[in-house]
């Protein structure tokens, strides 16, 4: 029984490397391909990932000057660094005063921010844009990256989420608290929003992935060259000539960094066990 068990466990693990690799395989190809010369990047198709000859990183400098890589990674760090820095405060109040205080039409509001959880960017560009433009955010630098980070930091479902996790926690400390004087901003700050890291960090994530793949706000809002985002840059190396995959690649994988060192320095923070105390 005991070799029984050994041998459908390596099944097991034979079939999740399968697996994976099947779901690895296109992003593997992906980095593999951004070193290759442009002749060579079809070569031998998937199977080219075992072939290590005419490897380089011309693909990586053309990429960098031809998309203006610098700039647009300084601009995307800086949108959402806005939106995250400038939401966490904003949504996790909101989501604290909609789970602990007691005010007339609270719960009325809070449904109408639900509602809010269904409309899509794309019906809002419109009337953000014209927003934008009428308080002259469409124009220099600093005015577009308010442009590019305002309109994100209070958000629906981030709201939703903290208020759950604030409703999942125990009230003793928190009237504890008002008995020895405390106000509710010092309850919030200092008791409730430093017991639910786990959540904050799942939010810096989630907004993380959305924000940093934005491209039709920014394709609005980001009028020069000088304010263009990492997607942005990399849309026009497929229409700017000469058309090449191998900058294109490369383009994608330096694009695709900065996500994955982010989400592995939040991995230990992300919720786990804890993650049912959020949707209570």
């Amino acid at each position: 029984m005991r070799r029984v068990a050994k041998l459908q466990r390596g099944f097991g693990w034979l079939v999740s490397l399968a697996v994976a690799f099947a779901f690895l395989l296109p992003l593997i190809w992906m980095v593999h391909a951004s070193f290759r010369p442009e002749q060579a990047i079809f070569r031998g198709g998937m199977m080219s990932i075992f072939t290590w000859e005419e490897l380089g990183v011309q693909n990586y400098i053309d990429a960098w000057r031809r998309a203006r890589f610098g700039q647009a990674l300084l601009n995307s760090l800086l949108q959402v660094s806005g939106i995250i820095g400038i939401g966490l405060l904003i949504n996790s109040m909101a989501a604290f005063a909609f789970a602990r205080l007691r005010f007339p039409g609270r719960d009325l509001l809070f449904s109408l921010v639900l509602i809010l959880i269904i409309l899509p960017v794309e019906v809002l560009v419109i009337p953000l844009f014209l927003t934008a433009r009428d308080l002259n955010m469409t124009g220099g630098y600093w005015a577009t990256m308010i442009a590019l980070i305002l309109p994100f930091t209070a958000k629906a479902i981030n709201v939703f989420f903290l208020r759950q996790h604030f409703l999942a926690l125990p009230t003793q400390l928190e009237e504890a608290a008002r008995v020895d004087g405390a106000s509710w901003w010092q309850i919030y700050w200092r008791i409730a929003l430093p017991s639910i890291r786990p959540a904050l960090a799942t939010v810096i994530v989630l907004d993380v992935l959305t924000h940093w793949s934005d491209f039709i706000w920014p394709l609005v809002v980001c009028t020069r060259e000088s304010t263009r985002t990492v997607q942005i840059s990399l849309a026009n190396l497929f229409t700017e000539p000469p058309i090449q995959w191998g900058p294109i690649l490369a383009c994608a994988v330096m694009a695709t960094l900065p996500v994955l060192l982010i989400f592995r320095l939040a991995q230990r923070h992300l919720i786990s066990s804890d993650l049912g105390a959020g949707i209570k």
